[in-house]
């Protein structure tokens, strides 16, 4: 049982630091390419340096601190704690690589509101008339990992999962 624990955890710690650092730098690399200008990669396809100060899709931007600032701190945190504890129970190489993927991805953001006070966000779906708020590699991160998640759960189970 160690083994295997030690294992999963390994998976865990790895996932988390390969996102949370492809994160940190594609941030850095958009606050110094995008302070000036944007960039349309594609018709439906930009970069837009956006700084957000609240929660996903700039949800409570506008509440006040008393309500934001908890919720801003606490969350990643719950979310590291959950995501390990479920990564470890679950028997599958996979699920510690995808809760890894939300545990990275939590962390980049809190380490932006933590240290600028806001997250960086630059990449921006939009065509015609149709947009998508602003997101970064941690929040494409999380919304992957747990898409797959959902498929995987979704799927019927033959055999080892």
């Amino acid at each position: 049982m160690e083994k295997g624990f030690r294992k999963i955890a390994l998976i865990y710690v790895l996932s988390v630091l390969t996102v949370l650092s492809l994160d940190l730098i594609s941030k850095n690399l958009a606050e110094s390419f995008l302070k000036e200008r944007d960039i349309s990669l594609l018709p439906f396809l930009h970069l837009v340096l956006v700084h957000n100060r609240g929660i996903a899709f700039g949800l409570l931007a506008d509440a006040p601190d008393i309500v934001r600032i908890p919720v801003l701190f606490i969350t990643p945190l719950i979310a590291l704690v959950i995501t390990f504890l479920y990564a470890i129970r679950v028997k599958s190489i996979f699920v510690p690589v995808l809760m890894g993927m939300v545990g990275g991805g939590a962390l980049g953001n809190f380490y932006d509101r933590v240290f600028l006070g806001h997250v960086r966000d630059f990449i921006y779906l939009s065509y015609g008339g149709l947009s998508w708020p602003a997101f970064n590699l941690a929040d494409a991160s999380i919304s992957t990992a747990i898409f797959l998640l959902l498929i995987r759960e979704l799927l019927p189970k033959g055999g080892k999962n």
